[in-house]
């Protein structure tokens, strides 16, 4: 992915995610960084949400494990609930897509499987649901 376009994309996250009410913020940071660390993260009340953040023209996708276990690393260093994700704005279809993830592991996301990210988060930032 081109860094400018990986680079717009969790930028506009941050401000969807903000927009909806969340404290969110952009950690701007070279993926071959052995650190881990999310591309986006955010909090809303007790829960930390770490995000790897894609942006793709194709309608399926793969992350890679490594990927994965900086997300799940990175929220295992607090001690607040955490919730990993990888968001994927499918440019196809002009949507973002949430793939919860809970192992590190490979994947494979395609357009459609996931979690509409505004609907997800909508009714959640509006207190209508429990956040997760």
């Amino acid at each position: 992915m081109n860094k400018d376009i990986g680079r717009n994309a969790e930028r506009e996250l941050v401000k969807t995610l903000t927009s909806l009410g969340f404290k969110a913020v952009r950690i701007p940071t070279s993926n071959s960084s052995p650190n881990p660390l999310p591309d986006v993260f955010a909090t809303f009340g007790d829960t930390l949400l770490a995000f790897e953040v894609k942006s793709t023209w194709e309608p399926k996708l793969k992350i890679r494990e490594i990927q994965i276990r900086k997300l799940l690393d990175f929220l295992s260093m607090f001690t607040m609930e955490g919730h990993a994700y990888v968001a994927v704005k499918f440019k196809l279809f002009t949507k973002w897509e949430l793939f919860e993830v809970t192992e590190p592991s490979s994947i494979e996301v395609r357009a459609g499987e996931g979690k509409e990210l505004l609907s997800f988060f909508h009714s959640r930032s509006q207190g209508t649901e429990q956040l997760i």
